[in-house]
């Protein structure tokens, strides 16, 4: 609608102005035509004679409609486009043109002027130049009586022109309007391709250029959010776990506490067998020793699970390391006749935490002969893998089996096989825990499994340490 209201706006002030300016525009068109006309003639008959004029006059007056007669300064007529006088012969001028008007002045609309001029054979003559103007008035009329068609024409223009090209517009712009709301929808899937060298092109380029970039801006913030889901819920069952560990130490501390508790009472008012005082003294005594190596251990555990512990990396020897564990178990080994292997080249060298390690494998073959039955044997193999710039660790304990679900969940704090929870039969369950701890500490994979002679336990070493 503003379109074709601005087509016909248009043209109605076009039409206006041809109906109000185009007789003043021609008027003055025409006088200046006529003027500029009659001057030429006027310098160029100085240098002809009055017959070789002539064709000049009559070229005039049929480009201008126009009509021209020379007359002396006494008033007589000696050319006009009827006759032309030379000497005292009158010589008729075949011409559809008649005689001069004798009061031109009368006439409206008419241009005349008369002025002086001058041939080579004759000067001192006058040269009288009248037009009528009046076919201008005549087309303002012609106007006038041919407004409604031209006002019909114009309106089925404008309209007809303002639809195309409205609809030539607006056509990429409901494009682009589309795929705005498929963004708006979150729908990334189509960019908006529009080729037309102009803004509407810039401002396409310009929605594909912010579709990528929410885009990419949603996709880093669906990943962030996932992983604060995943920190979220690692956290909470970190907290699970810490609040099922403290009840756990909880009640591994007050077992033997209680037991302590009921020892020292009887032999406070000397109830029964708990008269033999130094017999129960020893046994307070180990539950002690007992209970420290539960605190030694947890306090292990909270030591690696700091943030602010820090590796103390060095230059290992792995025959030297383990030549070392296995001189401080050779008696305990001993007293179940249980052998130990060891297969270890000398050059076998890895850079970690020593300590660290040498605790792990401590406890890892420490389990390895208490759980293996008399007179069995105990294999320590390793492997260089150089391919993979790391070194293979395995060690075997023959004569025993594990279930495959024990097997999962022997690395769990306080987890233990024997459920009666005997201090006789077994540790406190934390050993294999803290070995999983100080591997995970160490970037060492591991491994447990059951094998046709025994249990395997593998750990892989990275040989540049973690």
């Amino acid at each position: 609608m503003i379109t074709s209201l601005i087509l016909l706006s248009f043209a109605v002030l076009i039409y206006l102005t041809l109906y109000f300016f185009l007789p003043t525009f021609y008027e003055q068109y025409k006088t200046s035509q006529l003027q500029s006309g009659i001057a030429e003639i006027i310098d160029e008959s100085k240098n002809v004679t009055l017959i070789n004029a002539l064709p000049l006059l009559d070229e005039y007056t049929k480009e201008n409609n126009a009509i021209i007669y020379l007359q002396t300064k006494e008033g007589t007529i000696i050319y006009s486009p009827s006759f032309f006088i030379q000497g005292n012969t009158q010589t008729p001028i075949l011409t559809a043109k008649t005689a001069p008007l004798q009061n031109p002045e009368s006439l409206n609309n008419a241009f005349n002027i008369t002025l002086p001029i001058q041939f080579l054979d004759k000067d001192n003559l006058m040269v009288t130049v009248f037009a009528t103007l009046q076919p201008i008035d005549e087309a303002s009329q012609v106007l006038v009586r041919f407004l409604p068609y031209i006002s019909f024409i114009v309106v089925c223009i404008g309209l007809g022109s303002a639809f195309l090209y409205s609809r030539f517009i607006t056509k990429p712009l409901i494009y682009m309007n589309e795929g705005a709301q498929k963004m708006a929808n979150l729908d990334f899937s189509e960019n908006i391709v529009v080729r037309s060298n102009d803004e509407l092109e810039e401002l396409a380029n310009s929605l594909n250029e912010m579709s990528s970039n929410l885009q990419r801006t949603m996709h880093d913030l669906q990943k962030a959010n996932e992983q604060l889901k995943d920190d979220i819920e690692r956290e909470r069952k970190i907290e699970t776990k810490r609040r099922e560990f403290f009840a756990t130490v909880a009640h591994e501390l007050k077992t033997p506490l209680t037991v302590m508790k009921g020892y020292i009472e009887g032999m406070i008012y000397n109830i029964g067998p708990y008269q033999n005082r130094d017999f129960y003294l020893e046994k307070n005594r180990n539950i002690i020793e007992g209970m420290e190596q539960l605190v030694r251990e947890i306090l292990s555990m909270s030591k690696l699970e700091q943030d602010t512990f820090k590796l103390q990396l060095e230059e290992v020897n792995l025959l030297e390391l383990l030549d070392s564990i296995t001189k401080d178990l050779v008696f305990f080994a001993s007293q179940k006749d249980i052998q130990i292997i060891k297969q270890i080249s000398p050059n076998m060298n890895v850079c970690t935490d020593r300590d660290l390690l040498e605790k792990a494998f401590k406890n890892i073959i420490h389990n390895a002969i208490t759980y293996s039955p008399h007179g069995e044997t105990v294999c320590i193999d390793v492997t260089e893998l150089p391919k993979e710039n790391q070194i293979q660790i395995q060690v075997t304990n023959t004569g025993v089996t594990i279930k495959e679900e024990d097997i999962q969940q022997l690395f769990e704090p306080f987890y233990r096989i024997e459920k009666s929870r005997n201090r006789n039969t077994g540790g406190s369950g934390l050993g294999l825990y803290i070995v999983k701890q100080i591997f995970e500490s160490l970037s060492i994979t591991y491994l447990m499994n059951n094998t046709e002679n025994g249990v395997q336990f593998i750990a892989t070493i990275p040989k540049g340490g973690s």
